[in-house]
C-alpha cells in the first residue's frame, strides 16, 4: 500500500467527517434558501434536496462516530444501531429520488404524483431485500448489510441519474431568465451528482450479492489508491460548492423582480398621469367648445346692449329680443357647466348611491350618443362604501366612453349584481370588437389605456377583470370585486 493510500486509510475518520460536512452544509444552505419566494422551477425541488443533504450528512457522521468508538473502545455496532443507520440512509436516498422527480415536472409539484414513482422505487428495494432473505437466508446483521447495498443500487443510483438529468434540463429556464451562468453551475452539479451516485455508489461493501462480489470498496482502493468514501466526499464537496453558487440565482431573481415591479409601478403612474391629462383635455375642450362659446356670445351681446344704453337714446324695440337671447345663452351655459360637473362627479353617486348614478348615466349616454343602452340590476343593491361605488361608476364611465369612441355598437347592456361575498359589473356591447389578447399584451402599442385603467381599478380593489372581445363579435367586460365581511353586514 503506497503512502498516500495508507494516509487516507489511517485518517478514515476525518474522511467521514469531511464527507458528512459537505452534504450537511449543502442541505443547510438549501434549507435556508428554501424560504425565498421564487418563480424558478428549480426552487420547487429545493425541499427534497435539502432533506437529502441533511440526512445523508448525518448518516456519514453516524458512521464516523462508529469508527471513533471502534478505535477507542473496540465498539461493534449492535443490529439495532445498524438498522437505525440503514433507515437514515434509505430515507436520504428517497429524498434524492423525490428531488429529481419534482424537478423534472413542469407544473407545481403534486406530491401524490411524486410519491407514486418514489414509492415504486422503495417497493422494488423492499421486494429485493425480501427475495434475498428468502433465497440466501442470511443472518440479521448480514441482511442489514445486503439491504444497505441494495439501497445504493436501487435507490441511490437511479436517483442520481434522474437528479442529474433534471438539473441539466433546467439550463434553458435560467437562460430564459437572463441568468445563463447559473445554468452552467447546474451542469457542474449534475456532473458531480452523476459521479457520486453512479461511480461512487457502485463500489459498495463486499457481500455475496453480485456485483458487490467484484465491484466493492476494496477494489476501488486498489484501483484509485483512495477510499471510496473520500471520492464520494470530494464529489459531495464539488456538488455543494456549485449548488451554493446556484442559490445566488434567487438573489438576482429577487432584484430582477423588484426592478420589474418598479417598472410596472412607473408604468402605472405614467398611465395615471396620461389618464389625468386626457381628462383635463376633455374638460378643457368641452369648456372651450360649449360653455366658452356661450359665454363669448353673452359677452358680445352685453357689449351691444351697453353701447345702446350708453348713447342715451330711446331703447330700440330690437333690444328686448337680444336680451332674451342672452338669457337663453346664459341658461345654456349654466346647463353645460352642470353637465361637465356631473360628468366629473355626479351628485347622485354621493346622495342616492351607485344604482341611481348608473341609471342617470346610462340615460345620458343613450341621449348623447343615440345608442340603445340598458341597465339591468339583479336583486337589491344596497349602499356600498364610497371607494366601491366610485370604482364601479368610473369603470362603467370608461367602458361606455370606449363604446362611444370605438365600438360602433347599436346596443349596450350594463348589468349590476350584488352577491353575499362580491359585487359584479358586466358591460356588454354588440360592436365591432377587437383582438383583446393582442391589444392588452402588446408592448409596442399602448393605445388601450382605457382598458388597462379598468383592469387596474379592479385589481387595486382586490378584484378581477375579465375582458372578452373578438373582432366582429362585440366586447364583454366583467368586473368582480370581493366584499369584506364588514361591508356585507354594514
Amino acid at each position: 500500500m503506497n503512502p498516500i493510500t495508507q494516509f487516507f486509510v489511517n485518517h478514515i475518520i476525518e474522511v467521514y467527517f469531511f464527507y458528512g460536512l459537505a452534504f450537511f452544509t449543502m442541505g443547510l444552505a438549501l434549507a435556508l434558501s428554501g424560504r425565498r419566494t421564487s418563480e424558478l422551477q428549480f426552487a420547487r425541488a429545493i425541499g427534497p434536496l435539502a432533506v437529502f443533504g441533511l440526512l445523508h450528512g448525518a448518516h456519514e457522521w453516524v458512521e464516523m462516530f462508529q469508527q471513533i468508538a471502534a478505535v477507542t473502545d473496540g465498539y461493534r455496532p449492535p443490529v439495532s444501531h445498524e438498522i437505525m443507520r440503514l433507515l437514515l440512509l434509505i430515507v436520504s436516498f428517497v429524498a434524492l429520488d423525490a428531488f429529481g422527480i419534482v424537478l423534472l415536472r413542469r407544473e407545481a409539484p403534486n406530491w401524490r404524483r411524486v410519491a407514486q414513482p418514489v414509492g415504486l422505487l422503495v417497493g422494488v428495494w423492499a421486494l429485493s431485500v425480501l427475495m434475498v432473505q428468502l433465497i440466501a437466508e442470511p443472518t440479521l446483521p448480514q441482511l442489514v448489510t445486503l439491504a444497505d447495498v441494495l439501497g445504493r443500487y436501487v435507490l441511490a443510483m437511479p436517483g442520481a441519474v434522474i437528479g442529474a438529468w433534471a438539473m441539466m434540463s433546467q439550463q434553458h429556464e435560467f437562460r430564459d431568465y437572463g441568468m445563463p451562468q447559473f445554468g452552467r453551475n447546474l451542469v457542474w452539479c449534475a456532473t458531480a451528482l452523476l459521479l457520486y451516485g453512479v461511480l461512487g455508489q457502485v463500489f459498495v461493501r463486499q457481500t455475496a450479492l453480485f456485483p458487490s462480489t467484484v465491484l466493492n470498496t476494496a477494489l476501488f482502493l486498489r484501483w484509485f489508491g483512495i477510499p471510496v468514501q473520500l471520492f464520494r466526499g470530494m464529489m459531495a464537496a464539488l456538488w455543494a460548492f456549485f449548488m451554493v453558487r446556484t442559490l445566488e440565482a434567487f438573489k438576482l431573481e429577487s432584484r430582477l423582480r423588484l426592478a420589474k415591479a418598479n417598472e410596472a409601478r412607473l408604468q402605472a403612474l405614467h398611465q395615471v398621469v396620461n389618464a389625468q391629462e386626457s381628462e383635463r383635455q376633455r374638460v378643457a375642450r368641452e369648456l372651450h367648445d360649449a360653455t366658452g362659446q356661450s359665454l363669448a356670445a353673452i359677452a358680445l351681446g352685453l357689449r351691444g346692449v351697453e353701447t345702446v344704453l350708453a348713447t342715451g337714446t330711446a331703447i330700440p324695440a330690437t333690444l328686448l329680443p337680444q336680451v332674451r337671447e342672452l338669457k337663453n345663452f346664459s341658461t345654456d351655459a349654466i346647463g353645460e357647466l352642470r353637465q361637465i360637473i356631473a360628468d366629473l362627479r355626479p351628485a347622485l353617486l354621493d346622495d342616492m348611491g351607485l344604482e341611481a348614478a348608473l341609471d342617470w348615466y346610462v340615460q345620458e349616454f343613450q341621449r348623447r350618443h343615440n345608442v340603445r343602452t340598458f341597465l339591468d340590476v339583479q336583486g337589491s343593491i344596497k349602499r356600498l362604501p364610497s371607494e366601491y361605488e366610485t370604482v364601479l361608476f368610473r369603470i362603467t364611465q370608461e367602458a361606455l366612453t370606449n363604446v362611444a369612441k370605438h365600438a360602433r355598437a347599436s346596443q349596450v347592456t350594463v348589468q349590476l349584481e350584488m352577491a353575499p361575498t362580491q359585487v359584479s359589473l358586466v358591460i356588454e356591447d354588440d360592436g365591432v370588437g377587437f383582438d383583446a389578447r393582442k391589444l392588452l399584451t402588446s408592448s409596442a402599442s399602448r393605445t388601450a389605456w382605457g382598458l388597462l385603467g379598468i383592469q387596474e381599478r379592479a385589481i387595486l380593489m382586490g378584484g378581477e377583470c375579465s375582458i372578452v372581445a373578438t373582432p366582429g363579435q362585440g366586447t364583454l367586460i366583467e368586473i368582480k370585486l370581493p366584499l369584506a365581511q364588514e361591508v356585507n353586514h354594514g
